[in-house]
């Protein structure tokens, strides 16, 4: 019998248990798959257009990521759980669940029939995990003493067994940001206007997208003068094929610093609201006497 992905979502949400498996991540391994897929639940907030966000992240890489995101935002690149590779079933406020594809650098889409029955499939698992909750709450930890995650695996005559899921270890986040030595040069031979600062922000555009046939997201680089509020630079970009979102992020910093070499002089002060914006500048701070601040918010910045 086949269910649909609206039926079974349905059923999921009849269980009213979103709060409590909150907390807690379980995987499911469909065979002939490479990556286990990872279940974790976002309730959304009051105002949001969803109340209920159901997330099946791709691969242990996204799965971390996701992790040390949530224990820190301004952990590595990503922004916002949009970026990870996932598909996620949305709950409106109002009407039935809908079906996304998420890739990092694209913008959500809905998936397609293929996407939609290999979702199919892990959903009517994770149905049946949340089932076993209401009187296990503690299913998913049933692992955890040998370092492991609850998983449902599917054995290749199609049935379905708990399995413990060995934890590997993370590997360790990198960052390297460079600049041309010729622009460091000339930004040390501007005058410094100790009296200035430009407030910096390099942010993931919300609900934006370009025109393709497959639309991918964009990301804004904005700097304005804290006092005045006049553009230094907005810069819109996209992720490029061959950098992924580790080399976007890596590439804002030299963007900075080209637009305060074409402003003609350097400021005294740098201003941040974003702890990773603050972080990927930092090296450029070695190469040019100014102030880096972090601020809890800079309305500025628009």
């Amino acid at each position: 019998m086949e269910r649909s992905v609206e039926d079974i979502g349905a059923k999921m949400d009849a269980l009213g248990l979103w709060e409590a498996i909150a907390p807690y991540n379980w995987a499911i391994k469909p065979t002939g798959t490479v990556f286990p897929y990872f279940c974790t639940v976002i309730v959304c907030d009051k105002d949001a257009p969803a109340r209920i966000r159901f997330l099946m992240l791709e691969g242990w890489q996204t799965l971390h990521d996701y992790v040390r995101t949530r224990i820190d935002r301004n952990f590595g690149f990503y922004s916002s759980p949009a970026e990870m590779p996932h598909l996620e079933l949305v709950f409106p406020r109002e009407g039935a669940c809908r079906l996304f594809r998420y890739d990092t650098g694209y913008f959500p889409q809905e998936a397609d029939a293929r996407q939609r029955a290999f979702a199919a499939k892990m959903l009517w698992e994770a149905f049946g995990v949340m089932l076993r909750m209401e009187s296990d709450r503690e299913l998913p930890m049933k692992y955890s003493g040998e370092r492991a995650v609850f998983a449902r695996v599917e054995a290749r005559d199609g049935t379905w067994a708990d399995a413990p899921l060995p934890i590997p270890d993370p590997p360790p986040h990198v960052e390297k940001v460079s600049f041309r030595t010729e622009d460091v040069k000339k930004a040390q031979d501007l005058p410094m206007a100790q009296g200035e600062a430009i407030s910096v922000d390099f942010r993931l555009c919300e609900g934006v997208s370009t025109r393709e046939p497959r639309p991918r997201a964009v990301y804004e680089l904005v700097a304005v003068d804290s006092a005045s509020g006049e553009s230094v630079v907005r810069l819109q970009v996209t992720i490029p094929a061959d950098g992924g979102l580790r080399g976007l992020w890596e590439s804002m910093p030299p963007q900075v610093l080209k637009a305060l070499i074409r402003r003609g002089r350097i400021p005294g002060e740098l201003r941040f609201a974003s702890g990773r914006v603050f972080r990927m500048m930092r090296p450029l701070a070695e190469e040019i006497p100014f102030k880096l601040s972090l601020h809890d918010s800079l309305p500025e910045l628009g």
